[in-house]
């Protein structure tokens, strides 16, 4: 994993109170229309880049943090699958540990490759 667990706890942690405060005052001002209630959550972009950085340095194929930190019930509980061959693999995730525990499981033997490239031209 090129992000350590402590590194990678706080970001979600950090992430996962960024969008619960939105969802929060969403929940709280009923009077917010629709499209407005959209823009809120809109304002949490600057997280979305924080997201696909982390998503390719863990080599998140499927995806799972974008989704957890998103879609957590009120528990703050993950529950997804994912299809290995012919069956599905079912977790079910629980904090920011957790998500970081399955993404060392899933990204063994994925490394990032840098090359310094010696042509000169």
């Amino acid at each position: 994993m090129m992000i350590s667990k402590e590194t990678f706890v706080k970001l979600i942690t950090m992430m996962m109170n960024t969008i619960d405060d939105k969802r929060e005052f969403i929940e709280d001002n009923d009077y917010i229309p629709d499209e407005c209630k959209d823009c809120i959550m809109e304002e949490c972009d600057f997280l979305k880049d924080l997201i696909t950085m982390i998503t390719v340095v863990t080599f998140d194929r499927f995806g799972v943090i974008r989704d957890y930190l998103y879609e957590r019930d009120e528990n703050g509980e993950y529950f997804f699958g994912i299809p290995k061959g012919n069956k599905i693999e079912v977790y079910l995730l629980t904090s920011a540990e957790d998500l970081y525990e399955y993404l060392v499981e899933e990204s063994e033997g994925f490394s990032l490759i840098a090359k310094k490239d010696t042509q000169t031209n």
